[in-house]
């Protein structure tokens, strides 16, 4: 017996000095989503890894610079304070606010690894009673060259400060690729099931001057949202290429040492693509009230005990496409795509559910379209793509939009320079054509919305100081907006312009950093599109290795907006609303920090004290997302990420 340990030991040895000494592969992570319906593949960088302010890649953190919230920082509606940063490309008004916590088939990330990629964090906010926990979990790997499998998920539960602001989101997704030299093929299917409580704001501002704790103050509802979006993605691609030839040089091993060979290799060349994409993805929100009569607002239409709204979208896209590529078009160097595609949606026309009779209701729509780019070489980049509803209930739409960039050096170091404009019209959705529900109803005969847009972005990357500025013109016609008197939506007869400029002016020395980021924006017309004057953010820290082992980052970041008549939110219809009574901003968020990162076993951690400025402002009770809606006090958070290759 003890014989045949004693051979199995040796054999497991021999077995690990002989993996041992096998050379080990160069991870390579390559990482693109398909953001346009012409299919062609955008490459995006792999930021996971990244040690410097890591403490600010929560979803609302990434969302915008800065955000409107009912007081919870990982689960709560949501609206961008920058008009340009907002997204309304999920076609339901009801869920734009909620539309960072998804994951949309354009949003979707796929992957090529060499090696196994996996990695888990965990970041927790330490407060008792009132934890923040947020989990995520990603693993991709290749099934040979071609394909690769991948699953994304994140589990964020925040109990809130304040009465009723608890929130939770489970969301992930799955998906998988293959990309041959003809053939290729991306799936993806993803999920988001979120609930956010509201609270409808304090009764009394007044009340965080007093001794009672946030989670006793007064407030004026209990009611929660209940949202789940699921998105199913195919997209099937066949090419007609062309071989070509080049040298390039590999290595073997010979004799225990690597050795570099000099080789020939065939590379295949698209010329002509032809791709069908299947989309498919429902919207499903519901509104809960125990009690329906809590005063908070003006009707009750159905049931004066309890409310349990509903709405769904269901919408089924298919597009065809033809794409000939760049290397087709020798003489001009440039690709173009011809498209059409189908729509069919289902809209919830009556989301009160009281009369036991679901009104569900379907439209069709025809979109044919096209467009040109050019991605390959070294200079000059660009895109412009269009399209046109001929047929169904969104006949006329349109949306034409295009970017240029272009990199140049001088002095040394690069010079960017980008251009990007659209025009498109709108038609509303039928949702803000028609709604009912237990506090909230209307019937509109709204008109198209247009919008025009016109913008540069200029950034240099010079070795101690890196300026950039991002300038742009919007013209908005005939808006749609929703009006806090009433919580209906009304259209603007009229035009409104939103003239907006970013402006980055970041200082870098071998110790100490400087990231100034400031935000200007003008609105013509306060009552429709209000927005506040400036947004700013400073990050001072330092950066440095220690023991050749261990990268660290410490610094102070601050934020701060001006004052404006900011929205209010809407929780029977997760809308921000327009108000003129109420100002809110002119109070600094300080937060201090430290990020470290062990190299040798691709840990990730930091810590973090946010709103740390509160300690000893306490009298300023200014520290409003929105009119009656209190930021978090003080907290502590922590967190940590580690990334395997193997």
């Amino acid at each position: 017996m003890y014989k045949r340990i004693g051979i199995v030991l040796v054999l497991l040895a021999a077995t690990l000095v002989a993996a041992a000494k096998q050379p080990r592969i160069k991870t390579v992570v390559k990482t693109w989503n398909m953001p346009s319906y012409s299919a062609v593949a955008d490459t995006i960088p792999f930021a996971d890894t990244l040690m410097l302010n890591y403490h600010d890649v929560d979803i609302q953190e990434r969302y915008s610079l800065s955000n409107a919230i009912n007081g919870n920082v990982l689960v709560s509606p949501i609206e961008s304070r920058v008009v340009q940063h907002r997204l309304q490309t999920i076609d339901d008004p009801f869920a734009w606010s909620l539309q960072p916590y998804v994951v949309t088939p354009q949003q979707q990330r796929f992957f090529n690894t060499t090696t196994p990629y996996s990695s888990i964090a965990y970041k927790k906010g330490f407060v008792t009673g009132h934890e923040e926990n947020d989990l995520s979990f990603l693993f991709t790997g290749n099934l040979g060259r071609k394909t690769n499998l991948g699953l994304d998920l994140e589990y964020l539960n925040s109990v809130g400060h304040y009465a009723n602001t608890s929130g939770k989101l489970f969301r992930g997704s799955v998906w998988g690729s293959y990309t041959g030299e003809h053939y290729s093929m991306h799936g993806a299917f993803s999920w988001s099931d979120l609930s956010s409580f509201d609270n409808g704001g304090l009764q009394n501002v007044e009340d965080l001057r007093s001794s009672l704790r946030a989670e006793d103050l007064p407030v004026r509802l209990n009611a929660m949202v209940g949202y789940r979006y699921l998105s199913g993605y195919l997209h099937n691609q066949y090419a007609i290429t062309k071989e070509r030839e080049y040298h390039d040089s590999i290595e073997v091993i010979e004799d225990g040492r690597r050795v570099k060979r000099d080789t020939i290799k065939v590379e295949y060349i698209p010329l002509i693509t032809f791709s069908h994409i299947f989309e498919t993805n429902n919207s499903h929100r519901r509104y809960v009230e125990q009690t329906a009569d809590q005063g908070f607002y003006d009707h009750i239409y159905y049931d004066s005990l309890a409310s349990n709204d509903y709405t769904d979208v269901l919408t089924i896209r298919n597009t065809v496409a033809v794409t000939f590529c760049e290397a087709y078009n020798r003489k001009l160097k440039f690709g173009a795509t011809v498209f059409a595609m189908n729509e069919c949606q289902r809209h919830l026309y009556d989301s009160v559910p009281y009369d036991s009779i679901y009104d569900y209701r379907w439209t069709n729509n025809t979109y044919i379209g096209g467009s040109i780019h050019k991605h390959s070489g070294a200079n000059v980049h660009y895109t412009v793509e269009g399209q046109v509803c001929l047929v169904g209930y969104k006949i006329g739409e349109f949306d034409v939009h295009g970017k240029l960039e272009t990199q140049f050096t001088v002095g040394g170091y690069p010079l960017r320079v980008g251009a990007r404009a659209y025009a498109k019209s709108v038609k509303p959705s039928p949702y803000l054509q028609r709604f009912r529900s237990n506090h909230v109803e209307w019937d509109n005969t709204f008109g198209f919305t247009y919008r025009f847009l016109g913008g540069a972005t200029v950034s240099y990357g010079y070795q101690w100081l890196k300026p950039s500025v991002n300038f742009s013109f919007e013209n908005q016609t005939n808006p749609i907006y929703v009006s806090a008197t009433d919580w209906k939506p009304r259209q603007y007869e009229g035009s409104v312009q939103i003239i907006t400029a970013d402006i980055g002016l970041d200082l870098t020395t071998p110790w100490v950093n400087l990231e100034n980021r400031v935000v200007i924006q003008h609105s013509t017309n306060d009552a429709v599109l209000p927005v506040p004057l400036a947004i700013l953010q400073h990050r001072l820290y330092y950066h440095g290795t220690w023991f050749r082992a261990l990268d660290a980052q410490m610094g102070v970041d601050v934020r701060f907006f001006t004052r404006y008549h900011a929205p209010v939110l809407c929780p029977a219809t997760s809308m921000f609303a327009t108000q003129q009574d109420t100002y809110v901003g002119n109070y600094p968020w300080m937060n201090v920090y430290a990020n470290f990162f062990v190299r040798s076993i691709r840990l990730r951690f930091f810590f973090q004290y946010q709103h740390l400025n509160h300690l000893f402002m306490k009298s300023n009770i200014d520290y409003l997302s929105m009119p009656g809606y209190p930021t978090n006090p003080d907290i502590f958070r922590a967190g940590l990420a580690w990334h395997f290759y193997n």
